[in-house]
């Protein structure tokens, strides 16, 4: 997972799995988990979530629309893999803290490794 988090994070400009303390807000946050593999490659869920400080969630879905826009249909060359992500389900998640707003999406992906 490892070269498949650092392309991820290329491509996204997201921290993986969690932001540092001192990340200036708003900023996204990625993790990946396998499901599956099918038709030659692995199939992820690739979870995005756009993190705010604000008054309301419209920073943060601004946010969350640009990077579906980028990613939806996406096909990235890294590292010997080719990398397919279609936007999926998303929904904003409400915080404790009033202040935080996060949008989440979970993306589907596809990973096929290159072969040699």
């Amino acid at each position: 997972m490892e070269g498949l988090g650092k392309a991820l994070e290329d491509l996204t400009g997201a921290y993986r799995e969690e932001a540092p303390e001192d990340a200036a807000y708003p900023y996204l946050v990625f993790s990946a988990r396998r499901l599956t593999e099918e038709g030659g490659g692995q199939v992820y869920a690739l979870e995005v979530s756009a993190w705010d400080q604000h008054p309301y969630y419209s920073r943060a879905e601004g946010m969350m629309d640009m990077l579906e826009r980028k990613l939806h249909r996406c096909n990235y060359m890294a590292g010997g893999r080719l990398i397919r992500i279609f936007k999926g389900a998303r929904q904003n998640v409400p915080d404790p803290d009033r202040t935080i707003k996060r949008v989440r999406e979970q993306f589907g992906m596809h990973v096929y490794e290159m072969e040699e």
